[in-house]
């Protein structure tokens, strides 16, 4: 990890460069190997990713009913956060849901919220030049990925599903977009004892049946509460589309 002093010392140039990882308790705690590969993915993209020290998000304290200490903590994390944007360096993080509560449940700390911007990591990489990506095209025996989004993503953001297959195309990996509901995870919902037989029924709705039409290594899940669930139920882990990616441009070089 890399404090604000630290991040203050390369000159503005240098920092055009870096691309900050904005951490999230259940990705770093749970399934850092996908942090570890967007690091990874950032330096194939011909960056220099610089991983920020952890500050809690508060969303788990908002979803269970904790608002007072949900505004101390998200006051403190936006505090730390709006001093880091001053420094011009695209902030990321790699579970949506986490991602999209800066800019939902954040807006109750009024002025204190700042105006700091985190980025998905499908938005930010929406935002690399052509001369990025280079052409390439699907081979025969390449399987088709099958994209899982996470339903308060896509909810939120209309477009993920086709800019993640737009991403893919550019690199030639064929990606279905997969229409399927809420995994029945809901963040902490399905980790509940009471809760489990609901949130098993919820996944029969439509996951389970969708799950079982693909190889487990063609499924990629972008949220951390859907990759859990799968694991749960259908055992095995898919792996975030970052990961995916990373792997398309590795097999190229």
């Amino acid at each position: 990890t890399c404090d604000l002093a630290e991040l203050e010392q390369p000159d503005a140039e240098q920092r055009e460069n870096h691309v900050l990882i904005v951490q999230d308790p259940f990705t770093s705690y749970y399934d850092a190997e996908v942090v570890t590969d967007f690091g990874h993915l950032i330096r194939a993209l011909g960056k220099t990713p610089v991983l920020l020290p952890f500050k809690p998000n508060g969303k788990t304290l908002h979803v269970t009913g904790f608002l007072d200490k949900f505004a101390r903590t998200a006051t403190d994390t936006a505090a730390f956060l709006n001093q880091v944007a001053g420094l011009n360096i695209p902030m990321v993080g790699v579970d949506a849901p986490l991602v999209l509560c800066y800019r939902d449940e954040y807006k109750a700390l009024g002025a204190a919220r700042g105006d700091f911007v985190v980025q998905t990591v499908h938005e930010w990489l929406a935002t690399l030049p052509d001369s990025t990506w280079q052409s390439g095209d699907a081979t025969s025996d390449a399987p088709v990925m099958a994209l899982f989004a996470h339903c308060t993503e896509k909810t939120a953001l209309p477009k993920t599903e086709q800019i993640w297959q737009d991403l893919f195309a550019r690199v030639g990996q064929k990606t279905d977009i997969v229409k399927v509901g809420c995994c029945g995870m809901a963040g902490n919902y399905g980790h509940e004892a009471v809760n489990k037989a609901n949130s098993l029924g919820i996944y029969e709705m439509s996951w389970q049946q969708a799950v079982a039409r693909y190889q487990p290594q063609q499924i990629m899940a972008s949220g951390y509460s859907c990759r859990s669930q799968v694991n749960r139920i259908d055992e095995f882990k898919p792996k975030h589309p970052l990961q995916v990616l990373l792997q398309c441009l590795t097999k190229r070089t």
